[in-house]
């Protein structure tokens, strides 16, 4: 019989809504980078000092989960292994959620794992999670208005209102629109963003008082009563057909349309990202 001298207090994470311990791996360790990687694209000019940069993006991360696998002989500890093996993979994201960050999860998949030491009844194993989706996102959504009433009456074609985003980067909301009249065009932009186009959407459609149009700008979808219906975005107005992403910092937003009056309520909510 083998032994492990664990000092300090073991950490939890659940993967996919599971607690790993749950598949016989105990965490001592969990191990991330300060931010995600980054790329950038730079611009060599003859004659001038230095380079411009011309893009940069973040790239992706890695998250290591430290810990081991201990059963009460070998057999045991073969079947565990197998058992976990089939349970972390996956072709698709999933939620990994560490138990001392519990208000951040992230998007992860399983691809590999560091054998750092076996014995005949325990396993020493990092599991690394590669986050192609490089961020961290707080689990409770940030809603605005996030006071009495729920949401933004707008009655006024051209009306503002501030969203504050304390992330630590951009943040794509979730915005949804309740129509209290007849409506034939709404559009929606952040004036805060400064770039070669306005941050603005327009989208030109028969709306109905009653109709719920809801466009996950993070998703890239737009649906009207809970069915997918892209037609007529950026139809109508300026003709935008952009994205809406809240800066870090306060964002002031404008809703508005072309037609004739305006009674619609308004709902934003967005999850804040995280580098860390």
């Amino acid at each position: 019989m083998s032994y492990i001298d664990i000092f300090g207090t073991l950490k939890d994470a659940s993967f996919n809504g599971t607690n790993l311990s749950t598949k016989g791996f105990y965490i001592y360790d969990v191990q991330k980078p300060l931010s995600p990687k980054q790329a950038q694209e730079v611009i060599n000019i003859a004659k001038k000092s230095g380079v411009i940069q011309a893009s940069k993006k973040f790239t992706g991360n890695q998250l290591a989960l430290l810990g081991y696998v201990k059963t009460t002989n070998y057999s045991a500890l073969k079947s565990t292994l197998r058992a976990l093996a089939g349970f972390l993979y996956s072709d698709t994201d999933k939620q990994l959620i560490v138990n001392d960050e519990t208000d951040i999860y992230w998007n992860c998949q399983y691809l590999e794992s560091e054998i750092v030491g076996e014995k005949d009844d325990y396993t020493l194993i990092n599991l690394l999670f590669t986050c192609n989706d490089p961020f961290g996102y707080a689990i409770t959504a940030d809603s605005e208005p996030d006071t009495s009433p729920a949401t933004n009456v707008i009655t006024t074609s051209g009306t503002t209102f501030i969203v504050a985003n304390a992330g630590h980067t951009y943040a794509f909301p979730t915005i949804t629109i309740t129509f209290n009249q007849d409506m034939q065009h709404v559009y929606f932009a952040n004036n805060t963003i400064v770039d070669d186009v306005a941050n603005r959407f327009d989208v030109s459609k028969a709306f109905s008082s009653g109709d719920v149009l809801e466009v996950d700008c993070k998703n890239g979808t737009i649906k009207l009563n809970g069915a997918s219906s892209p037609a007529g975005f950026g139809d109508g107005g300026s003709e935008m057909a952009e994205w809406i992403y809240l800066a870090t910092g306060n964002n002031e937003i404008e809703v508005g349309t072309t037609d004739e009056s305006i009674d619609l309520d308004v709902d934003i909510s967005f999850e804040k990202v995280y580098l860390y």
